[in-house]
């Protein structure tokens, strides 16, 4: 049985509250791109110009979201936000499988050793824990987000393009009928390029319990603290305006076409509370010594706020076959899996519904190599299929507008293919939906017994493709008791 020694701290971690602050990190950047751009007044046509950039309400009642001509770049922001959280918080975490392995035996009435390694990090293996053997243990991750989509984070590779608020009705006249009576300071757009530092760091306390020699279930409770920062640093693009500098800058009177936002620091924030619980069962079919047949149940529950950037906001099921193999020295294992996931919170941001958690085909490989009785070396492979989830990528775009703060629709549109101000095509993330997304990490680590039935581990999980959220580096430790 399960010592009543550990339900005491079990119970304190499912206690604690989950802690943020006051701007959601969820919506962080998003309304930064799209609420905090904000200009002066105008010297010129169209004043007041605050917002006109931005998806605050219109100054002229113009359309809503949905039907505006700038719909484009308001799914762009959309789409890369909800992709970001949704791989933010569905990000590998080490496995929580026992690393001691124990038989009973009948003749003596004792416990054995059934396996010579202390199992992988990343993966799973086909032993069990044995017959009413426990061990419990925790684990801690921390992740340093470097790129997305192959654009880096931090130096402001990634950039959105914002057509200028549209302002004003069709016409209906016999001048220019159907045509939106849009003045030509309406050409000019704007660059906001944004820097983003977001980091993880997950605590999970994990039990594993042998209900038999052949099933054995257990439970991981993750802590996660997110902590998440960016700005953008906006430039006005004149496509229209180059000759009256007054109709849009930052700062009035002044020719000023770029500026960093928010205006002091970072917009910041963070969140600390129970992530998403993870329950998980394993029946070997067949099994002896290292080597075996089994299947397994991983069940997550959405306790984590999904708001918060601590859950990802829907149950998860995820079925798999694991084979291991191998002998005393070496056992590999492999790992093929389905994950189905629930729909989720479909709430639109900025009119845009999320793409949402997809299904999931999972694949995973890893081997142990004992180097010594007290040491075991570890090498894993993971990948995940994310179905028809869409894939955000760089997408070419090219914008029309007419020469002339005042131009009307009688004056004849221009094509921008490449931005005047770096010679180079206008580029922004944006999704391509109905494709698979594969990512890949390969880990590799150690787990070492330095008393007793004690494991101390320390991994190292690296990605292999360019696609999708990833950390360079990512960092693991931990460490587990048996009983």
């Amino acid at each position: 049985m399960i010592k009543r020694a550990c339900w005491p701290s079990l119970l304190a971690v499912l206690l604690i509250p989950t802690w943020a602050s006051a701007q959601t990190p969820s919506s962080l950047i998003p309304d930064l791109i799209l609420k905090g751009i904000t200009l002066p007044g105008a010297d010129a046509p169209g004043a007041p110009h605050a917002g006109h950039f931005t998806l605050g309400d219109p100054v002229f009642g113009g359309s809503q979201p949905g039907s505006r001509p700038d719909i484009e770049a308001i799914q762009a922001v959309a789409n890369f936000n909800d992709s970001l959280r949704s791989q933010l918080t569905n990000f590998p975490l080490g496995s929580s499988t026992g690393g001691f392995t124990y038989t009973f035996d009948e003749a003596s009435g004792t416990y054995a050793r059934s396996t010579t390694s202390f199992g992988p990090a990343f993966t799973e293996r086909a032993a069990t824990i044995g017959k009413r053997k426990v061990s419990i243990g925790f684990n801690f991750q921390h992740t340093d987000f470097d790129t997305f989509g192959g654009q880096n984070l931090k130096d402001r590779s990634i950039t959105f393009y914002l057509p200028h608020t549209d302002c004003c009705p069709v016409r209906t006249d016999s001048t220019a009928p159907g045509t939106p009576d849009a003045p030509g300071f309406e050409g000019d757009i704007m660059e906001a390029a944004v820097q983003i530092k977001a980091t993880t760091n997950t605590s999970a306390l994990f039990l594993n319990y042998g209900l038999t020699h052949h099933f054995d279930v257990g439970i991981a409770v993750p802590i996660v603290s997110v902590d998440l920062e960016a700005n953008v640093r906006a430039t006005i693009i004149r496509l229209s305006t180059a000759a009256t500098p007054g109709v849009h800058t930052f700062v009035a009177g002044q020719d000023v076409t770029q500026k960093i936002f928010p205006d002091s620091g970072n917009s910041k924030a963070t969140a600390t509370g129970i992530g998403d619980l993870l329950i998980r069962s394993k029946y070997v079919f067949s099994s002896h010594g290292n080597s075996g047949i089994a299947a397994a149940l991983d069940l997550r529950v959405p306790t984590g706020d999904k708001d918060k950037l601590l859950g990802i906001g829907t149950t998860q099921g995820k079925l798999y076959l694991i084979v291991s193999g191998g002998n005393d020295r070496v056992s590999p294992h492999l790992n093929v899996g389905y994950t189905l996931s629930g729909s989720g919170d479909r709430t639109p941001l900025y009119g845009v519904e999320p793409v949402g958690v997809s299904d999931e085909f999972n694949y995973a490989g890893g081997v142990e190599i004992v180097a010594a009785p007290k040491l075991t070396l570890i090498g894993d492979f993971l990948g995940r299929t994310l179905l028809d989830s869409g894939k955000v990528d760089v997408q070419t775009k090219t914008y029309q507008y007419r020469v002339g703060a005042g131009a009307d629709a009688t004056v004849p549109l221009s094509t921008s293919a490449t931005n005047p101000l770096t010679g180079q095509p206008y580029q922004q993330l944006g999704l391509t939906p109905d494709k698979n997304l594969n990512l890949m990490w390969g880990a590799t680590g150690a787990k070492y017994n330095p008393v007793g039935n004690v494991l101390i581990m320390g991994n190292v999980l690296f990605p292999l493709t360019d696609a999708g959220l990833r950390d360079k580096l990512t960092f693991a430790f931990g460490f587990e008791v048996a009983f």
